[in-house]
């Protein structure tokens, strides 16, 4: 999860940043420039001024004039008492770095967006919007093998490849369940800061290659994202990569969901010093394994030999079997270890292993607050709505991750669930029925909501009573007659579908409103 972030984008007059709160834009930067990387270089600039603001509060400050040049960093709340018009500044250096994206008519109002920003804005790290997203995921079996002879071809070209990775220094892989996404984009925060000259490939919804900062889009040639992402990566965008070779660091995600293409990305293309393995998660047992012993096994097979690992993974059965057999592969392993005042917070495993990854390259690790200001800006909080509260953790879609995530949000409370199902996810399907029962079954819950694929199958199989919803339905009508029921909401299970962008876009909108709301 990424509850706080910045988003480097752009229009037609320039790149831009802005920090958003889950669905709510919290700040934005006062100009726009020519490049991502200018845009990256400011939100650097914002961050290591917030984290001198050691000693915040912002009862403790009032707007007076602004600082000269040479002053430390200030955040002041100012307004209008007379006529209720109250906003809060960012400024350092005699120069305004940040500034709310609304005006408040309460003072309280504009202070606690301003504590908002300070607790998210030294941990949350840039992500990169550059394109619309794409449409549905296809099955990975309808994909066929052109897209693997391609990209067989790309890899056995030989001598040009070699060469691509023999100019980088240190190459890094990411994979496993959850987290593979945030973690690249810590790594590459972690090396860019430190002035590595980097080259980061993030997949998801918008992939990206991003060099020192500077981002370049992929354009997919096909209509869709593929569950075969890397493989069309390296076929449509080998040569592309190898044009943009780092001397010192290249991170990977490998979004490879078979142990065949996992295996593929780190032995053929990679070929990393370092693999993290983020976790393993109830998910993709369709083409990973059906048990998360199998899920495990087919992460750990896929190790090279002689390459350093930093395992996510909390469950010690688990992550000793994983050590067995990365260490018969030939591969190292290192555990990631969690405080003990950090256990439990959503992501920690994801976030201390970026200081394993730094020890096992001899590099100085990140301070403790620095990795507490990374979990603080990716712990879930409820989106308040108009109407309601509403947590689209739909993308988190693994049983145990959802059940972090509610226990984070509501504890002991009841929630509503509502649960989207795909038809090329049956193990999925079967994984959610269960935790409803099991939610149930400690009264968690007293109702549900199902809609996708099989809804009526997985209604019978539920242990409270389901409501079905079509997939035509107007999403703005469903969260109208969720909130009916008098509890928040809690989405899970899948978002790759039309009615689940939807969705999303509804949510974000009336998000919007209660903030304009609680603005005015």
């Amino acid at each position: 999860m990424e509850q706080g972030m910045f988003e480097v984008t752009r229009n037609e007059d320039g790149w831009f940043w802005r920090l958003c709160d889950a669905e709510v834009c919290l700040a934005v930067g006062p100009k726009q420039y020519r490049s991502s990387e200018a845009a990256r270089r400011r939100i650097d600039r914002v961050r290591d001024a917030a984290a001198e603001l050691d000693d915040f509060d912002a009862e403790d400050f009032e707007y007076v004039e602004p600082p000269e040049a040479g002053d430390k960093p200030t955040l002041r709340v100012r307004g209008d008492e007379e006529h209720g018009i109250f906003d809060w500044v960012l400024r350092d250096d005699g120069e305004t770095l940040a500034v709310t994206n609304f005006t408040y008519t309460e003072r309280a109002n504009a202070r606690e967006a301003m504590r908002r920003f300070r607790h998210l804005a030294t941990g949350a790290v840039p992500v990169y919007l550059v394109a619309d997203e794409t449409d549905t995921e296809s099955d990975p079996f309808e994909v066929g093998m052109s897209n693997v002879r391609g990209a067989l071809s790309l890899l056995t070209r030989g001598r040009d490849h070699r060469q691509f990775l023999d100019g980088i220094d240190t190459r890094i892989v990411v994979s496993g369940i959850r987290g593979k996404s945030s973690t690249v984009k810590r790594l590459d925060d972690v090396f860019r800061r430190r002035g590595y000259d980097t080259l980061t490939k993030i997949t998801g919804n918008h992939p990206v290659l991003i060099r020192n900062g500077e981002v370049i889009p992929i354009e997919r040639t096909g209509a869709h994202t593929t569950l075969y992402e890397n493989i069309n990566v390296l076929r449509e965008f080998g040569p592309e990569l190898e044009s943009y070779t780092p001397d010192d660091v290249a991170i990977f995600e490998n979004q490879g969901i078979t142990e065949y293409t996992t295996r593929l990305i780190n032995k053929r293309f990679v070929k990393p010093h370092v693999v993290v393995i983020a976790n393993v998660r109830q998910d993709h047992q369709d083409t990973l394994g059906k048990t998360v012993r199998d899920l495990a096994r087919a992460f750990a097979r896929t190790i090279p030999a002689g390459t350093k690992v930093v395992n996510g993974e909390q469950n010690p059965v688990l992550a000793e079997y994983m050590r067995e057999e990365i260490e018969q592969q030939g591969g190292e392993m290192r555990q990631v270890t969690i405080p003990a005042d950090q256990q439990g917070r959503i992501g920690a495993e994801t976030v201390y292993a970026v200081n394993d990854v730094l020890r096992w390259l001899d590099m100085e690790p990140v301070p403790e607050a620095q990795l507490n200001s990374y979990l603080d800006a990716i712990q879930p909080r409820w989106i308040r709505l108009p109407q309601g509260r509403i947590f689209n953790g739909a993308e988190i879609n693994d049983i145990e991750s959802t059940e972090a995530i509610r226990q984070a949000l509501a504890g002991d409370d009841y929630v509503l669930p509502f649960v989207y199902l795909r038809s090329d996810r049956r193990s999925r399907t079967a994984s959610f029925a269960k935790y409803l029962n099991t939610l149930a079954d400690r009264d968690l819950i007293e109702r549900a909501r199902v809609g996708g694929a099989f809804t009526s199958v997985f209604a019978s199989n539920v242990d409270v009573p389901v409501t079905e919803h079509e997939r035509t339905e107007d999403a703005g009508d469903v969260i109208d007659d969720m909130f009916d029921e008098g509890y928040p909401v809690l989405t899970m299970g899948n978002t790759v579908d039309d009615f689940m962008r939807d969705l999303e876009v509804e949510i974000a909108s009336r998000a919007k409103v209660a903030a304009i709301e609680a603005a005015d």
